[in-house]
């Protein structure tokens, strides 16, 4: 059953009607002008036919007082087997509606969506319908019209209406082929030997042509291979430097606390030799105080001594003295000299009483140089024994300094070492740096060219190999050179 249900709106007589058909024969009865040939005809129209034989115009058929009439058709397009008549529809009604107006537009509607005439043949095609057929709806006074056609017309009308038409054209071109085919084949049994030499050359043509396929598709991958193995170099080669510029840079910090570390130990050192500087300093103003004094005590005592000397000989004169005076006395005493005994007297008394005094204080002089003598002499051994202890502190303080100097020297010279090895290192840290984006540049370039030959794989290759391989394959391309 092509229709299930006919809707009427506003159509005809019908204001509104819903008319459900079923399987098998439908009969609609009722008495003249109670519209059932306004039923046959809403199909009509809602199929697209161009005749009616009750009106001109489409808007006559609409209801006296409406300006819009419709007609509704539910197709049915429930499944037959495992699809669907129209699987564009994933439903088993389909909604075909036409719309009339008064004003004389016209229009076709399906699954509620604007659509023009030729859809709704297609639609129909599908469905195994012609609705121009004149068998399909067969209105008064159209049998007349049937009768009078010839008997091919009638003949592909009813082949049309029963869905036999296209069983005749498929007859027909099975038989035209076969004629074809029939002459054809006695040329095809020829063709056929020959062929069989042909298939036989272009197999052994076609095997060569899989085997240039296989090396064109292994060169592929092998000049993949080689581009990925080229960015694996060269991803070594920047991983390389960039343990380098590393080990450089650890370096450099290093030598740098080396540096700080000497530069403190140098300024100490500056200052312990200042220090020592200043205490030698101070030693030897000691020491030239010392020596100062001790010349002072040296010239004291020789100076002493010769006076001590002059002294003696001044206490020898007096002894002499006194002995004279003694036997002076001893002459006055006896009378040989002096007249005046008394005056003579007096004055050997005088004599010797200031010779005496002379004597004493001779002797009390050399007494006390003696005594200072002594003393100059112990503070000269003194002297001398700080001057010894003054010297040795010079000495080692001079030997301390030594020491000190030459451990600043040595600390000057591992800084200049230090310096021009860091010098060195910053230099060899710009070239690898320098050389690092280098490399990373044509890294990056280098991928993207590996990037053309396909996805990155897994390398275990050196290029220098992969190069080889390629080089044999393309011998063994070459040899198939006259393979198309």
């Amino acid at each position: 059953m092509l229709v299930r249900e006919i809707i009427l709106e506003n159509f005809m007589s019908y204001e509104y009607a819903r008319i459900p058909l079923r399987s098998g024969v439908n009969i609609v009865c009722g008495p003249n002008g109670s519209g059932k040939s306004s039923i046959l005809l809403g199909i009509s129209v809602a199929l697209g036919q161009s005749y009616t034989e009750r009106s001109r115009k489409l808007s006559d058929l609409i209801r006296w007082g409406k300006d819009t009439g419709r007609v509704t058709l539910l197709l049915d397009n429930a499944k037959r087997g495992s699809r669907r008549p129209v699987p564009k529809f994933n439903k088993d009604e389909i909604p075909l509606t036409r719309i009339l107006r008064r004003d004389g537009r016209y229009w076709f509607e399906l699954d509620n969506r604007p659509v023009n005439r030729s859809d709704v043949v297609r639609l129909l095609s599908k469905l195994g319908v012609d609705p121009d057929n004149l068998l399909i709806i067969m209105h008064q006074n159209m049998a007349e019209q049937f009768v009078i056609l010839s008997p091919q017309e009638r003949l592909r009308m009813v082949e049309a209406a029963v869905g036999l038409e296209p069983y005749r054209k498929h007859v027909l071109d099975a038989k035209r082929k076969l004629s074809r085919i029939m002459s054809q084949e006695e040329s095809i049994s020829k063709l056929l030997a020959s062929a069989e030499q042909t298939l036989k050359y272009w197999r052994e043509q076609y095997d060569r042509y899989q085997l240039k396929k296989q090396l064109f598709l292994k060169k592929r991958f092998l000049e993949r291979e080689l581009a990925w193995a080229e960015v694996t170099r060269r991803e070594e080669e920047v991983e390389h430097l960039r343990s380098e510029r590393d080990w450089l840079m650890k370096d450099i910090r290093e030598i740098r606390r080396k540096i700080s570390q000497l530069e403190d130990q140098a300024s100490q050192l500056g200052k312990f030799i200042d220090m020592q500087r200043k205490e030698l300093e101070g030693e030897y103003k000691k020491r030239v105080k010392l020596e100062g004094e001790k010349g002072a005590l040296e010239a004291s005592i020789v100076l002493t001594e010769e006076i001590i000397s002059d002294l003696s000989l001044c206490v020898d004169m007096q002894k002499i003295v006194t002995e004279f005076i003694s036997e002076i006395a001893g002459v006055s005493d006896d009378g040989f000299f002096y007249e005046n005994e008394m005056k003579h007297k007096r004055l050997i008394s005088q004599l010797q009483d200031l010779n005496e005094r002379s004597l004493l204080k001779l002797t009390t002089s050399i007494e006390r140089l003696k005594n200072k003598g002594n003393s100059a002499s112990k503070r000269l051994a003194e002297i001398s024994l700080m001057i010894n202890e003054t010297q040795n502190r010079i000495n080692k303080i001079h030997s301390s300094t030594d020491d000190l100097f030459n451990d600043l020297i040595e600390k000057k010279v591992n800084l200049s070492l230090l310096h021009y090895k860091i010098d060195d290192l910053t230099k060899r840290l710009a070239l690898t740096e320098d050389d690092l984006k280098k490399r990373l540049r044509s890294l990056e370039s280098e991928k993207q060219r590996a990037a053309e030959f396909g996805p990155r794989i897994a390398v275990v290759r050196s290029p220098d190999g992969i190069l080889a391989e390629i080089r044999e394959t393309d011998g063994r391309i070459a040899a198939l050179a006259d393979v198309s």
